[in-house]
Order: structure tokens, then sequence, then C-alpha cells
């Protein structure tokens, strides 16, 4: 076996291709041989990919980081203050040692750094409007690193997509990648992309972005089931239920140990899915694994385990239940500032019978063809016009939304007396 530099390249190696065992073993015997930062750092991501936080943190508290120069204090303080935020389920403490560690660095750049994964935990804990306030003034800063970009671009992407800023989601997105920074960025910023296309009604472009990054990722590796689930996003939206089960089963189980707030997403879609299969048990199964995983580090997503109660109070039949959950998701989105997330809930709301959607809808006024068509449809369903309801599944039919189509033809076809 390797050793010193030439072990911690091979544990390395080992991560970007997915053997976390590998790594891990790869990166103890690094460890013991030269007890290098970056046969630590190694070793630790090796250990949080694997869902073992508390032996990631324990690798990480071992350093002395009065010894660290500016560049390994940064490559040592974010990962454990990432770790702490995802894997330890402690974002309140991520958050003040980052404040603590900020007084140490002599560098102008590294309070951008620093800024930029503030607004990543921002973001994930609800605060979408902060935190495009903190990647914008990251993304304005002469000092700001090619990392500290990389962060704050991909945070700005997908929460202007899901504040219904569509515009310059994919230009943060291209900023993003331009950084350099690898890891699971390019994640978030893809899931704007695909948020940003499937509201301006191009599902097809969606599903190949995110198929793309499926392609591209080791089947072991964390990317790989994250990738599935901007697929299985899209094809919820299409109507592909029975095909985004199995794809979320997968990528559930795998994000499942790893802490990150793809995790409890995964459990939220599953039971969205389940639920609109009409899988009542299975639905009500997952929905409990969701609520369980749901915390502070997965707040941005509260809409969608709204939306994934909606479907599976339907399944179970509870007709009132499904709307009241439905109109809770577009309101905690609306509350949130995720003007795009909010509408798409309304329109579940409206599939499940919503009579009420339509003035909610009016007051986002988000600009683009799902907005357009939901506005239409919720019209519709609230005059009772069979054809206008039947307009509108023509509408959603022609951008290949095809669940929201049926429910609006079966919608018609009930007020024709039909159904």
């Amino acid at each position: 076996m390797s050793d010193g530099p030439d072990g911690t390249a091979a544990a390395g190696e080992a991560l970007a291709r997915g053997d976390l065992a590998a790594a891990e073993e790869l990166g103890r015997a690094a460890l013991r041989d030269d007890e290098s930062l970056a046969a630590r750092l190694t070793l630790a991501q090796a250990l949080a990919w694997q869902g073992r936080g508390r032996d990631a943190d324990a690798v990480l508290s071992e350093v002395d980081e009065s010894a660290l120069d500016d560049t390994d204090l940064m490559a040592w303080a974010l990962p454990r203050a990432a770790n702490q935020f995802w894997m330890l389920n402690q974002p309140e403490r991520a958050t003040a040692f980052l404040q603590s560690v900020r007084g140490r660095f002599t560098s102008a750049g590294a309070g951008a750094t620093l800024d930029a994964l503030l607004g990543t935990f921002t973001m994930n804990a609800g605060s979408p409007e902060r935190a495009i306030q903190l990647s914008r003034d990251v993304l304005s800063s002469p000092t700001a690193d090619q990392q500290a970009v990389g962060w704050a671009a991909s945070a700005a992407a997908l929460c202007n997509a899901r504040m219904g800023n569509f515009v310059d989601v994919d230009a943060l997105a291209e900023r993003a990648i331009a950084a350099g920074h690898p890891g699971l960025l390019r994640f978030t910023s893809a899931f704007g992309q695909t948020t940003a296309l499937v509201m301006s009604g191009e599902l097809d472009r969606a599903h190949r972005l995110a198929q793309e990054l499926v392609d591209a990722s080791p089947a072991s590796h964390p990317s790989h089931a994250i990738g599935q689930l901007l697929v299985a996003d899209v094809l919820i939206a299409r109507g592909d239920a029975a095909d985004a089960v199995p794809m979320l089963e997968t990528a559930a189980a795998a994000l499942a140990p790893t802490g990150y707030s793809w995790g409890p997403l995964a459990w939220m879609l599953l039971a969205q899915a389940l639920g609109q299969l009409g899988r009542t048990a299975d639905a009500g199964r997952v929905l409990a694994k969701a609520e369980a995983r749901h915390g502070l580090k997965s707040m941005l997503f509260a809409p969608e385990l709204s939306v994934a109660r909606a479907w599976t109070a339907a399944a179970r039949r509870d007709a009132p239940g499904a709307v009241n959950a439905a109109r809770e998701a577009a309101r905690a989105a609306e509350r949130g500032g995720q003007s795009a997330v909010a509408l798409r809930a309304l329109v579940d709301a409206v599939r499940l019978g919503d009579l009420r959607a339509g003035d909610a809808i009016e007051r986002l006024n988000v600009g683009c063809v799902v907005g357009q068509l939901a506005l239409a449809y919720a019209r519709a369903l609230t005059a009772g016009d069979a054809d206008a309801l039947q307009e509108a599944a023509t509408g959603f039919a022609a951008i290949d939304m095809r669940g929201v189509a049926a429910d609006a033809l079966r919608q018609a076809q009930s007020c024709r007396g039909g159904g």
C-alpha cells in the first residue's frame, strides 16, 4: 500500500469514484504515515459520506487550528462546519463555529468564503432571500476566491429559481461551473436550472440536464443519488409517478446516511409520488420517514413536505385534507419568498379540487408558462367551465405535464356529468 502523499492521493481517487470503504482504509493508512492535513480531510470526507458524522468530527477536531496558516485553516474549517450542519444536524453549532474562526483569518478573501458557506446554510434553513443577499455580496466582492464564487453562485441559482426569478438562473449556474470547484455544488445549481425549465414548460430540457448528471456520476457516489432525485422531480412534474418511484426509492436509501438536505427531500418526493399512485400505506410509511428526517437543515423544502401530505391524504380519499395540505404548502412557500414553489403547490391544489386557488395564483404573478396555464386552469375549475378545463388540459399536455392534463380532463368530464 502506498504511503505518505501517494497514499493520500490514492484515498482521494477512491473517494472520487465513490469507493468509500477504500477511501477510508487508504485515508487511515495515509494519516498513520504522515499525519498530513490533506490525509485527515480526505478521511473525514469518506467517513461523512458513509453517514459517520461523529467519526468525521473526531478526525477533524484533532487538528491544532492555531498552527494552521490561512489556506490550511480554510481547508479545515469549511468541511468541519459542513459536517456539523449536515451530518451532525447541528446547524446552530456550525454557524457559531464559522463566526468564531472568522477572526483568525488575515487574508482579505476569507470573509467572502465564509459568507458563501453561510449563505448555503441560510438557504437550506429556509431563508432564500437572505441567502441571495449573502451570495450577491460574495459575487460582487473583488477578493472572493473561486471556492467562494462556486458556493455563492450555486446557492443563488437555486434560490432565484425557487423564488420565481428565472432570468439569471443559467448565468449563475454557469458562473458556478466556471469557478471550477468540484463536488455536489453542481447539483445545487442544476436543481435551480431544472426548476426554472419545468416552470417554463421545457420539461424535455430539464430531464436531459438531470439525466446527464446521473450518467456522469459514479453509481456508489452520493452525487448519483442526487441526480436521480432531480430526474424524479421532473418525472413527477410530467405525471410519471410510476417511473419516479423506483428511482426515488434508490436515491432515498442512498442519501439517508449522508445527512444531506437532499435526503429528506427524497423521502418527500417519494411520498408524493406514491400518493399520486394511490399506494396509501406506502405513502403514509414514507411520509412518516420524511417528517422524522425533516429539520432546520432542510427547511427550504418544507413546502414539499406539505405537498407530500396532500397527496398522501388524496390517496386515502381525504379530499378536504388534501386540499388543505396543498394550500399549506403554498402558504409556506410564499412566506419564504419561494413563489415558484408556491405556484407548483397551487397547481396540485387545483388538481385536488381547490376552488379558491385562482386568487393565490394571480397574487403570486410568477411570469412563466406554467403560471399562465395554472391561472386559466384554476379559474376554469372555480367556474365549473368544462370547455375551459378541457382547454387547460390541452395546454398542459402541450408542455408534457401529462398528470395535470389528465386531472383537468377528468374535472372537465365531471362538469359535463360524465364523472
